[in-house]
């Protein structure tokens, strides 16, 4: 399979190498796939995309020259959402950078938390503070290469961009978010004291429809994998083509569990163009943080089916076998561009091998197995690099799916 541009589902511009690294770690501790790029473009699948600008010790017109380039060249999606990276003492170029990100993405609003609790980071009446101390009053007012002259957060950007900014507290930055968006860009610099100020502002943001550019240090990003967290870990994506009546009654066995939904695919829509409807109820359901089951059968009668849609479809048996392993492949493919489950369950052979060729894998490296009858693994190259689970079709009892679900409840949040 021939490589092509990642398109992640969050993109991080970092003015420096360390720094990408430390927005990055939280998020790769959710489950999701991070690469931190040194160029561009990166060809290697990943959820989330750190690109490294090394721009910190630039003056203000090459950083944001260079983060403009960099962003143009990330062919970002439209639904991915973009963060950037700032140094939590305010060294570097962070008013010329988020100017440059807010023009290439064409976002109106920006909302600025440098603070890092964790580290003694805050943010108080729009100042930087250092352990309390106002920035410009440490260590970091003599940087050798990026001395900070203002603890003024809205003062430090102003230097560097014509956008208006303004200072505001936590409950005004959530107030404001639920009215319309603004018609000319602004930056906000918000006050954030506390993990859970960074986790408010997150949880605000990522619920509006177009979601502001997000620019922070370290703090912001382990906020944002906060949230990724909950609505993303320890969700299951099965996919099952078996017609088997075991197969069946796994998915009524487990479909009596609330954080379980099924979505029934009717094998008339493959015929039918309906790809785009299934995917979106899919994705809908695993960002809900609910486990999602697709069947394309739901009793023994669907069997005695298939001659109908033969005839009517003017197919043989194989024909419509394959047609319907190369849609859920297909489907499946297209709900991992959007969303990152714990990890993927394939039940029926056909459909499995459908589903790996879609995600571009080349092999499959056995790890585990879990509830007897199904190996536990990795695909070997391709775009998802996650856990992935099979079993053949006819395999198994009643509890073997559940048994599947309580594993990833367990054992991959561990």
């Amino acid at each position: 399979m021939s490589k092509h541009v990642a398109r992640p589902q969050i993109l991080v511009i970092a003015d420096d190498f360390t720094g990408g690294n430390d927005a990055g770690v939280s998020l790769a501790l959710t489950g999701m796939t991070v690469n931190v790029a040194f160029t561009l473009p990166c060809t290697e699948e990943t959820d989330v995309l750190v690109v490294n600008s090394d721009s910190r010790a630039l003056d203000a017109p090459q950083a944001a020259a260079r983060v403009n380039a960099l962003a143009l060249a990330c062919h970002a999606d439209p639904r991915a959402l973009w963060v950037k990276k700032m140094d939590s003492t305010l060294r570097g170029n962070p008013g010329a950078e988020v100017d440059a990100l807010m023009q290439v993405t064409g976002k109106k609003l920006a909302i600025v938390a440098p603070a890092f609790p964790q580290a003694g980071r805050t943010t108080e009446q729009g100042l930087c503070l250092i352990n309390g101390v106002p920035v410009s009053q440490t260590e970091f007012a003599s940087d050798p290469k990026t001395p900070v002259v203002s603890a003024d957060i809205c003062a430090v950007l102003q230097a560097q961009t014509a956008i208006k900014c303004r200072a505001m507290s936590l409950s005004d930055c959530l107030q404001h978010l639920n009215e319309a968006a603004p018609d000319l860009p602004q930056i906000w610099v918000v006050d954030a004291q506390s993990n859970g100020d960074l986790d408010a502002i997150v949880v605000a943001a990522m619920e509006r429809n177009n979601s502001p550019l997000l620019v922070g240090a370290a703090g912001i990003c382990d906020a944002l994998a906060r949230r990724v967290q909950t609505v993303s870990s320890r969700r299951l994506l099965a996919i099952v083509g078996s017609m088997s009546e075991i197969a069946q009654r796994q998915i009524a066995v487990v479909c009596r569990d609330p954080q379980v939904e099924a979505v029934f695919i009717d094998i008339e829509n493959v015929f039918e163009g309906a790809m785009s409807r299934y995917v979106a109820r899919i994705i809908d359901v695993l960002a809900s943080g609910k486990h999602c089951i697709v069947h394309t059968c739901t009793d023994d009668d669907a069997r005695h089916h298939i001659p109908h849609l033969c005839a009517r479809w003017q197919v043989s048996r194989a024909q419509l076998g394959e047609q319907i392993c190369q849609f859920l492949g297909q489907l499946t493919r297209q709900v991992l561009d959007d969303v990152s489950p714990a990890a993927l369950y394939l039940s029926g052979g056909d459909v499995a091998m459908a589903v790996a060729e879609a995600l571009g894998a080349t092999g499959f490296r056995i790890t585990d197995r879990v509830a007897l009858c199904v190996p536990y693994g990795h695909f070997v190259g391709g775009y998802w690099q996650h856990p992935v689970m099979t079993k053949a079709g006819g395999f198994g009892d009643e509890t073997t799916l559940s048994q599947v679900l309580n594993y990833v409840e367990e054992k991959m949040s561990e």
